[in-house]
């Protein structure tokens, strides 16, 4: 486990420093081209590096305290490769009318790929670049900026229903405002339709890469793993028939678990997928327990190809050590299968008996809190609180567990 982190810290490192190094000698080439000054020309440099170097300390941050969206966390060299594609973009940006550069394409492509603050500070990293490069005012820099932190929210976080429309649309807007109050109407110009040209041709192309970037991205991550959760979930599933003949109990508190996963990830705005998938099957350890160590059970995550995500999540949740649980997906699944379980008991001890549901939620949150197994969670105290109420919300359901 420690040579694989070794091997993790110097993976970004070399990648951090490849892309430092390309950045600087781009600058350099550019500046030495168009015969700037050198002090203007090691200003640029400088700082140059120095914003690739945050990006490259980011990344790291962010990938090993689980704050990257959807799969990029196991798939860093993805992210690279999008930043790499967008450096050449901005450095090419520099030649280029200030009205028609791609950044809000920048932005949401790097956002997309990595998560929405890595995504907004790279960004405004290359906007810098090429904002030195090319000598533009702060204008022109806050214009594509707040664009760029505006696409970036507004497609924070696709599920997979993938509705893009009204985001896309509105980026463009602001995009196409931004440029009218920052560009055409600081024209030492005549007011006229000319004036719009370039920045109605950034918007135009700006939508068709979108539009491209976006069908990659449903492809290449949010429909990736789409068809192995429907097999994983399916009631023919063989693991999951296997636990209903051998381990029936587990086999239903399982599927009620799931159902209070899918319904929190939903209204947290988790990975529902994985969550679900999880769900059904953090119970599937009773199969292997005559084994002597739980290898075997994480060597079957990887036979059957469960998703990556799915495998942290369970590793996670079966771990002894408390220290292990960070993502928020394996927060709620501790939670849904402690009230599962303890709901199902105390109404198998006496099926007549009226429960005071509120108290007994009450009770097993503070349990679970109090014995720390959510200290290294990165589950706020705020999501906690609404992950209770929508179990408090489901007395309803309570009674399919008679």
């Amino acid at each position: 486990m420690g040579k694989k982190k070794r091997n993790y810290r110097w993976y970004h490192l070399l990648t951090g420093f490849g892309l430092l190094a390309l950045s600087v000698a781009g600058i350099w080439l550019i500046g030495t081209l168009s015969q700037v000054g050198q002090d203007i020309l090691l200003r640029n440099m400088v700082i140059t590096a120095v914003g690739m170097a945050i990006v490259s300390l980011l990344v790291r941050q962010e990938a090993t305290e689980h704050l990257m969206q959807y799969d990029n966390e196991e798939n860093v060299l993805r992210f690279f490769l999008c930043l790499c594609v967008c450096l050449a973009v901005a450095l090419a940006c520099i030649f280029l009318p200030v009205g028609a550069w791609p950044f809000l394409v920048i932005y949401i492509t790097l956002g997309l790929y990595s998560s929405t603050f890595l995504g907004v500070a790279a960004g405004s990293v290359l906007l810098m670049i090429t904002v030195l490069g090319s000598g533009a005012g702060s204008n022109i820099f806050v214009m594509y900026l707040i664009s760029g932190i505006i696409g970036v929210s507004l497609f924070r976080r696709l599920d997979a229903e993938f509705r893009v429309g009204i985001p896309l649309a509105v980026s463009l807007m602001v995009l196409l405002v931004s440029e009218t109050a920052n560009v055409v109407l600081f024209a030492n110009e005549r007011l006229d339709m000319e004036l719009f040209v370039v920045p109605a041709a950034n918007v135009i192309i700006s939508a068709i890469l979108l539009l491209g970037i976006l069908k990659l991205f449903s492809q290449s991550v949010i429909y990736r793993y789409r068809v192995i959760y429907m097999e994983l979930t399916a009631p023919e599933c063989e693991l999951l028939t296997r636990l209903k003949e051998e381990a029936r109990e587990d086999y239903y508190q399982s599927m009620h678990t799931s159902y209070f996963c899918e319904r929190i990830g939903e209204k947290l705005g988790l990975d529902v997928q994985a969550v679900k998938a999880a769900g059904f099957y953090h119970k599937i350890g009773v199969l292997y327990k005559d084994q002597e160590s739980g290898k075997e059970l994480f060597d079957m995550f990887q036979s059957q190809h469960f998703p990556p995500v799915l495998q942290e999540i369970l590793k996670e949740f079966l771990s002894s050590d408390r220290a292990a649980v960070r993502r928020k997906e394996t927060a709620v699944l501790i939670m849904a299968d402690a009230v599962t379980a303890s709901i199902i008991h105390l109404l198998a001890a006496d099926k007549g008996r009226a429960l005071d549901y509120d108290k007994i939620i009450d009770s097993i949150f503070k349990i679970k809190l109090d014995s720390g197994v959510l200290n290294q969670c990165l589950i706020s105290m705020g999501e906690i609180t609404q992950m209770k109420k929508i179990f408090k919300e489901e007395k309803l359901y309570y009674d399919f567990l008679r």
